[in-house]
């Protein structure tokens, strides 16, 4: 009988044990809950960042609900915690009055005492209600252990796109920028902004709108490689997290984000949409904290916004550049590359009076708005010579081909102006001096390595180049001769330097 009893007594030992450890899990996932809830509060609304003008209402409400289920499931865990230790209390109780009257009992004849082998059978049934108890309360805490789960993911989530919200963001944009300055782990930040988001909601209405974001929200999903993490920023502002992405491969991503939105189709009321967005990378540096990173980028945006919006910019740590990524094929073809036949209608580029009378309405313009103008200006160098040898014909048909070159690589606002002796002009609107002159740079050297096939033989053209910036005082042919000055200074410059040393094109 003694042998009874021990066995009962350790099998109440473990039980209480049991219940002990249950009352813990119990308190542990509530202030688990609370630290990752907020305890049924909603954190402040971040800084600097507006609300969507279209859903405002919408996220007051999810607000107030996601608040009420956390205030909820921390009651239940509190109740819960509450009921164990009862259970584990009255259970104690029960077993240490049994323990009183047995050692009150004689124990001299244990296995023939009626008393014992009640006392006994009690402490079963205690046992079996507390372990029933108890397997009710594991049940419990694994569906509120569950809840949690649901709440921490919603809490991260943007309830409209799908999307990471900007508490992930700032969350794991900080853990990159320890990570970079601890590890030298790299890490880029991509953000972006729908275009004239707002005038779109004007014009087709706010649910729209929130169609627009939604397909953003689907489109960056599948963009983005494994590992990054794609967040909406903050009304129609998004962001990417590009972990171990130096910024190479992030100028790369940036416009393949880009182009990917722009190609994007918005089904809304049996009509198909289009947006597009302007887009700003920065690949974070040293002594550089999350703050600094974000603000770099986030002057990118407005860089590409300033430049006409649908481009892309980059922050180097100086200054802002455009991204210009070549075709895949540019840059795997094995064999030289040559310029395609000419599809575009070139004989219909305004001569020198008709870009003139663009410039003067664009310099206007510039004025008013306060954004930057430039000129770019091509000469085909010994043009005379070419067409003393190939003829007129010829050298009109070579121009023609460069032009339609030169015109595919231009955005929709720029102009091309086609002048005499083998010179051409173009205007940049709210490009800066430096980014127009990468543009050139491009051009230039493209020119240079791609030959002209005329019948069976092939030309290869090279250009002088200048960049100038239209001043405040400047009328349109004052700022046409400013820029042929340039291309002049930046030939002579390039005829004297060193052999083995480049001259800066239009410098």
């Amino acid at each position: 009988m003694s042998l009874v009893l021990a066995a009962t007594v350790t099998r109440v030992a473990i039980d209480v044990s049991l219940a002990f450890a249950a009352f813990f899990v119990g308190v542990f996932a509530a202030a688990l809950f609370n630290k990752h809830a907020g305890g049924g509060r909603q954190p402040a609304p971040p800084k600097a960042t507006a609300p969507a003008p279209n859903n405002s209402q919408q996220q007051a409400e999810a607000a107030a609900n996601e608040a009420a289920r956390a205030a909820m499931a921390a009651q239940q865990l509190r109740d819960l915690a509450h009921n164990v230790a009862s259970d584990v209390g009255a259970h104690n109780t029960l077993v240490e009055g049994i323990a009183d009257q047995l050692g009150a009992l004689d124990q001299t004849d244990a296995a023939n005492n009626p008393a014992i082998m009640e006392a006994v059978a009690k402490m079963l049934e205690a046992n079996k209600k507390l372990a029933a108890k108890l397997e009710d309360a594991e049940q419990k805490i694994q569906t509120q252990a569950e809840e949690i789960k649901t709440q921490q993911s919603e809490a991260r989530t943007d309830a409209l796109t799908k999307l990471a919200n900007r508490r992930a963001f700032d969350a794991l944009l900080a853990e990159c920028v320890e990570k970079f300055a601890k590890d030298a782990q790299h890490c880029s930040l991509v953000m972006l902004d729908v275009d004239h988001f707002k005038k779109f909601n004007d014009t087709h209405g706010h649910q729209a709108g929130d169609e627009v974001l939604r397909n953003v929200g689907k489109t960056l999903s599948r963009a983005v490689k494994k590992g990054d993490l794609a967040c909406r920023y903050g009304g129609e502002e998004f962001a990417v997290i590009m972990t171990n992405t130096q910024s190479t491969e992030a100028q790369i991503a940036a416009e393949r984000i880009r182009k990917a939105i722009e190609a994007m189709p918005v089904q809304f009321g049996g009509n198909t949409l289009r947006v597009t967005a302007s887009v700003g990378m920065a690949e974070c540096m040293a002594d550089e904290d999350a703050a600094a990173l974000l603000r770099r980028t986030d002057e990118a945006v407005y860089e590409s916004k300033k430049a006409g919006r649908n481009c892309s910019h980059w922050h180097d740590g100086v200054e802002f550049r455009p991204i210009l990524v070549a075709k895949p094929e540019e840059a795997t073809a094995p064999k030289a590359p040559v310029l395609p036949p000419i599809t575009a209608d070139v004989s219909k580029l305004p001569g020198r009076a008709a870009f003139a009378e663009e410039l003067r309405r664009r310099i206007a313009e510039s004025h008013r708005f306060g954004f930057p103008l430039t000129l770019l200006y091509f000469r085909v160098k010994d043009f005379k010579k070419l067409e003393h040898t190939y003829g007129n014909a010829i050298g009109s048909l070579l121009i023609d081909s460069l032009s339609a070159f030169i015109q595919s690589t231009l955005r929709d606002m720029d102009l091309l102006g086609r002048l005499e002796s083998g010179e051409l002009i173009v205007m940049l609107p709210g490009s800066t001096e430096s980014a127009s002159r990468i543009v050139g740079q491009r051009v230039k050297t493209s020119i240079s390595l791609c030959p002209i096939p005329l019948g069976e033989q092939q030309v290869r053209l090279d250009l002088d180049m200048g960049v100038s910036t239209v001043q405040p005082h400047e009328d349109a042919p004052t700022a046409m001769g400013a820029a042929r000055i340039a291309m002049e200074a930046a030939t002579a410059a390039e005829a004297n330097q060193p052999q083995g040393e480049v001259a800066l094109a239009g410098a």
